[in-house]
Parts: C-alpha cells; sequence; structure tokens
C-alpha cells in the first residue's frame, strides 16, 4: 500500500514537472514570437517611414519640374525656343541642341551658332507715343521697368558712364512722332552682356519684352547700336585685329546695307543718314585692293581711326573712335542699325555682328583681299555670310529680306547735291569730284 501511495505520489510529481517545463517552454516561445513581433512591427514602421519620405521628396520634385515645365511653356518662353522631341525639355532660343539630351534640333526649327565670347553692349532707342501727355517721365519709366523685372533700370540723364545696371538717357537726336510736348524719346543702355544666357542675351530678351509691354514705337531717327570690347585683354583689342576687321567692313559694307531693318532700312544704307554715314565713302575712289592695302599700310589706332571715321566723325555706322579716347571704353561702335520692337529682329543682328567681328579678327579667310575687282552686291553678300559663317543667319536674313529676289540685291548711292543715283561709291565719288559736288 505505501508503496503504491509511493509511486502514485512520483508519478504526479513527474507529471507536475512535466507542465512547468511544458509551460516554460510555451512562455520562452510566446516571448521569442512576442520580440520577432516587434522586430517586424520596427521594421515595416522604419522601412514605411523611409518610403514615405523618399515619395515625399519624389513628388516635391515632380511638383517642381510640372511647375518650371508650365512656366517655360508660358511667360518664361522667349521665341526661338523649341521643344525637345526626345526628353520634351524647352530649349533656350536658336540653340543647336538639347541641352539636357544633346538631341539635335528638328530641322524645322531655327537654330544659330553659339555666341562668340565678345563682349558687348547695347543702345536701344526708344519713342513712347503721348508719354509726357499720359504723365509719363524717364524716372517713372525706369521705375516700371525695374518692377517688371528681373533687370534693373534706372535714370541717369545724360550720361557715358558704365553702369552694372540698364540705363535710361537722354538723346536728342531722336525725334517725336507725335511733337516733343507729347512724345517721351529717350535711349535704353545695356550694362556689359556676354553669351547667351542671364549675363548675356537673355538680359536683353528680358529687357526687350518689358519696353513692348509698356508700349513703344521707333522711327527713323531711331537705332540700334551695338558696341563689341576692344578693352585690353580682348581678342579686338590689338592693331592687327581692329585693321583686319576695318578691311572686311569696307569690303562688305553694301551687304551690311541690305541687312539693316526692313522698316527703315533703306534710309540707313549707302551715305543717305547723317548719324550712320557711310565708312566706304571716305576712300573715294579707290578700288576694293586699294582700300584693303591702304588699311594695311596704317601704323597705329590713330592712323586708322583717321582712315575710317575722317575728321574724328564718330556718326558713320562704324564708329573706331572711342578706341583712342581716354575717357571712352574702347569699343567698335555698328551703328547701322534702325529702331527695333521685335526681339528676334534685335537678336539676329546682334548675332550678325558678334559673328562677323569674332571672324574678321580670327579667321583666314579675312587674311587676304575678300573681294576681285569687279564685285557686285550679290558677291558682297555671299562674302560676308562666309565671313559669318552660320547658316541659321543666313537663312533669316535671306528670307526675311527677300534676298533670294534679283532686284533686292542692289543698293543706290545718291549725290547729295543734285540728287542724281549711282552703282557704287566709286561712280559718286567720281561725279563729286567731276562737278564740284560734295560727296558727304
Amino acid at each position: 500500500m505505501q508503496l503504491n501511495e509511493a509511486i502514485a505520489a512520483s508519478l504526479i510529481t513527474h507529471h507536475d514537472h512535466v507542465q512547468l517545463q511544458a509551460s516554460e517552454h510555451l512562455a520562452q516561445s510566446l516571448q521569442q514570437q512576442e520580440g520577432e513581433e516587434q522586430t517586424r512591427q520596427l521594421t515595416l514602421a522604419l522601412h514605411e517611414s523611409f518610403s514615405t519620405n523618399k515619395k515625399q521628396k519624389l513628388n516635391q520634385e515632380l511638383n517642381a519640374y510640372a511647375t518650371n515645365y508650365t512656366v517655360d511653356r508660358s511667360e518664361g518662353r522667349h521665341a526661338g525656343c523649341w521643344d525637345c522631341p526626345s526628353c520634351t525639355l524647352v530649349n533656350i532660343p536658336y540653340a543647336s541642341k538639347c541641352s539636357a539630351c544633346r538631341a539635335i534640333a528638328p530641322s524645322h526649327v531655327l537654330t544659330f551658332e553659339e555666341l562668340p565670347s565678345l563682349r558687348f553692349g547695347l543702345e536701344v532707342e526708344i519713342v513712347i507715343p503721348y508719354g509726357k501727355t499720359d504723365g509719363f517721365s524717364l524716372q517713372s519709366i525706369a521705375k516700371d521697368l525695374t518692377s517688371l523685372g528681373p533687370e534693373k533700370v534706372e535714370f541717369l540723364g545724360y550720361t557715358h558712364a558704365t553702369s552694372d545696371c540698364w540705363k535710361i538717357v537722354t538723346d536728342s537726336s531722336i525725334q517725336a512722332n507725335n511733337g516733343v510736348h507729347k512724345d517721351l524719346c529717350f535711349e535704353l543702355v545695356s550694362p556689359i552682356l556676354q553669351g547667351e544666357a542671364e549675363r548675356g542675351l537673355g538680359q536683353m530678351r528680358n529687357i526687350m519684352d518689358n519696353v513692348r509691354k509698356i508700349g513703344i514705337e521707333t522711327n527713323a531717327s531711331c537705332g540700334f547700336h551695338v558696341h563689341v570690347d576692344a578693352e585690353e585683354g580682348s581678342q579686338m583689342a590689338g592693331l592687327s585685329a581692329l585693321k583686319a576687321l576695318s578691311q572686311c567692313f569696307i569690303a562688305v559694307e553694301n551687304a551690311f546695307d541690305l541687312l539693316v531693318s526692313n522698316d527703315n532700312g533703306a534710309r540707313r544704307r549707302t551715305n543717305q543718314n547723317t548719324y550712320c554715314r557711310s565708312n566706304r565713302i571716305a576712300f573715294a575712289q579707290k578700288s576694293n585692293r586699294q582700300r584693303w592695302n591702304e588699311i594695311t599700310s596704317v601704323r597705329n589706332k590713330f592712323q586708322l581711326v583717321r582712315k575710317m571715321n575722317p575728321n574724328n566723325d564718330r556718326f558713320r555706322k562704324i564708329n573706331l573712335t572711342n578706341i583712342v579716347k581716354d575717357n571712352r571704353p574702347s569699343t567698335c561702335e555698328f551703328r547701322h542699325h534702325g529702331g527695333v520692337q521685335d526681339l528676334q529682329e534685335a537678336e539676329t543682328w546682334v548675332r550678325l555682328i558678334l559673328g562677323f567681328c569674332y571672324n574678321a579678327t580670327n579667321s583666314d579667310m579675312a587674311k587676304g583681299c575678300l573681294l576681285h575687282e569687279d564685285a557686285k552686291v550679290k558677291d558682297e553678300v555671299r562674302a560676308l555670310f562666309d565671313l559669318v559663317g552660320c547658316q541659321g543667319l543666313e537663312q533669316f536674313f535671306t528670307v526675311d529680306r527677300q534676298l533670294f529676289a534679283e532686284e533686292r540685291l542692289k543698293n543706290e548711292w545718291r549725290c547729295k547735291i543734285c540728287r542724281r543715283g549711282f552703282v557704287s561709291s566709286r561712280s559718286l565719288s567720281q561725279h563729286c569730284e567731276a562737278v564740284g559736288h560734295r560727296m558727304h
């Protein structure tokens, strides 16, 4: 009996021990599962946090891109911009390749060669019709243009001082359309510009957009002058470069005549305008090669200025007088073009001038006389476009100026006394010498 009781007690104790071990094992298992669940939840939480943050950043980037994309296709868009067919980026005006994926511009898009690194400045002569009648002043115009931004504009009166921003100056040569007491006339002068972006043509595009918003006009008295840097350190600074530039310009002056603005262009050709007289006519009856050789023979900048701008006359199509003045920045000023209202008109002319200056002073083409002795105006046009070397510019001017029509490829030089017309400056010079008429 006692043995049975002992065995029963032993079995109960063993059973209790087994249950206890099972309970402990279950507790450990539950604890382990709970720990694994906590780890899993923590991992999920961290992943979700990272994923959410990444999604937020991606969403912000997409929103910013969408905003810029919309702006590019609205007020930020300029004439000449084009949409890349590969990546849809809106490219800057007239770029030959997409700035993002380097895809070539579509064949129907007008493109230009990259702008040379020459520094330049602009003078835009403007008339605001009935500006004085409407209560505008040059100070208020400067304030209005500044508020339109992003370029700052200030009124400085009549000054030749270089400024870090665009400035409005007075100019007595600009004639009002509706009377001096009604119209507001002024000249808008740029700071030193360079290149395509916001420190170069980008500024000109902004300013031209803004002045058109306030309402402008131009007339035959208005001009659009381009200054090209000839300060020490510039490609244009040396005597040899300035001589090459002068030789090339004298050779193709007739071609430049045909490319000036259509509206008032005829009045700025040959020797017809008081404020941009011919440089070629100063060489009188000399031939192409004689003019070329005469410029080759000059020994210093003062002699060159006397050849190109006799009597220090700055009112010539190309004005070199600033290169010998101590109180002026050294520039070559191209005064040829009439007043501009159209942005594309302004931009193509600036590109033409800078391309001409760069290649005339930096090309093997300019190392010999550009033209043969019997060259016609058509030959001068061909020589100019070959020298500039930009197919887009040739395409633009040929179409816009209708140079495909033979009757457009001619200039007429008129005697200021008897008004008789001549086909060249040489024949006009011969006439003036023979009959004693004033030539210029």
